[in-house]
């Protein structure tokens, strides 16, 4: 895979490029979007669980809570 920068002169030129994305046969990286992700922690970090694996863990979050509250200390 090549990575290229490409200077849009106008608007139809912005289209084209999301027709080709949505046919699956580019992909459009936005640097300044990119930069405004990798600032914050949560940019970083966004995406290194599945949704299904968090779900996991908030679910044994949640019963061990549960569990801690019917204590009698």
């Amino acid at each position: 895979m090549k990575t290229l920068t490409v200077e849009l002169k106008n608007n139809q030129a912005l289209k084209l490029l999301k027709d080709l994305e949505e046919a699956d046969i580019i992909r459009i990286l936005d640097k300044e979007e990119k930069k405004k992700k990798e600032g914050s922690l949560s940019g970083k970090l966004r995406g290194a669980i599945s949704k299904e694996r968090a779900n996991e863990i908030i679910a044994q979050t949640d019963k061990m809570r549960e569990e801690w509250e019917k204590r009698d200390i």
